[in-house]
């Protein structure tokens, strides 16, 4: 695998969006930010892609894929510290008197922990979470795993369209209507250290190439991308190419996605959204990976 010329430090989500509206005929962008998605939200003339019929999430091992909020949760830098108390503990022992226990959440984020993002988060017009239909809520998934890439070259890597065709070509076709995920092996540094300062946040990580989601969205016409770490784009990209580009292509990030990606295959197992969906442009889900027993 090649990586692809590192993007300018300079450049800003506002100039990527504007380059990416000017070649819109040539990629494939929707015409507008508020991008639909690629189906009707009710699944019709859907059909398993090739390769997944043999994993029915109804039978399938569970493999869950959650990194949950806890005192002191890694946080991107310059995000609000997450926060709670006890607002009401009426509990007894005797268990019979209608006491209940209730959390406040005095300061939170939307995306810290595990969670996606929607369009609107870097693209005005885009749609909010609630906005969103049930296509995201169960995906084929696409594992890249770049674990042995980051030991033997670093991680300041992208992750290009070339990169995702040899990955093809050894493991099967990009399922259309799919999520595709990094495998970095980061996840297991969520629990070391806290906040900003946390080594899951400051170890620089790999990410997809602007390019690369272009092509995804184009050509294999997924819905998400996401990573085992702070999100899809690298540490050296500034612009934030990988998670611009899917959300002005409609598409949604997964973020801080938990350790048990390493379980599940390549290529042929399928993934779960799970929790709220606010009028917001980010919020915390969980996330349930399905695979056939070992």
């Amino acid at each position: 695998m090649s990586p692809e010329p590192h993007p300018p430090a300079a450049v800003g989500r506002r100039a990527v969006i504007a380059a990416g509206l000017a070649a819109a005929g040539a990629v494939g962008l929707p015409a507008s930010a508020q991008a639909q998605t690629p189906t009707d939200g009710r699944g019709r003339g859907r059909r398993i892609p090739a390769g997944y019929q043999h994993v029915d999430p109804r039978t399938a091992v569970r493999v869950p894929l959650t990194l949950s909020l806890r005192d002191g949760v890694p946080l991107y830098e310059g995000d609000p510290d997450f926060t709670w108390e006890v607002a009401v503990d009426t509990r007894t022992p005797a268990h019979d008197d209608g006491g209940y226990l209730l959390e406040h959440v005095t300061s939170l984020g939307t995306h810290t922990a595990s969670h996606v993002s929607a369009p609107v988060h870097f693209i005005l017009g885009g749609k909010r979470l609630d906005q969103l239909d049930e296509d995201f809520t169960l995906m084929p998934l696409a594992v890249v795993d770049v674990r042995r890439r980051i030991r033997d070259d670093g991680p300041d890597f992208l992750v290009s369209r070339e990169d995702l065709r040899a990955w093809e070509r050894r493991h099967g076709r990009i399922p259309a209507h799919g999520c595709v995920l990094l495998l970095t092996g980061y996840a297991a540094l969520f629990d070391d250290g806290s906040g900003s300062g946390s080594p899951y946040v400051s170890t620089p990580a790999p990410g997809f190439a602007g390019s690369a989601v272009d092509w995804l969205f184009g050509s294999r016409s997924i819905l998400a991308t996401g990573s085992d770490t702070l999100g899809p784009d690298a540490t050296i990209d500034t612009a934030l190419q990988a998670t611009t580009r899917t959300l002005l292509h409609g598409g949604i990030t997964l973020e801080n996605v938990g350790t048990g990606l390493s379980r599940l295959r390549p290529h042929g197992d399928w993934i779960a959204v799970n929790g709220n969906r606010p009028a917001f442009s980010g919020f915390q889900t969980g996330f349930t990976g399905f695979t056939l027993p070992r």
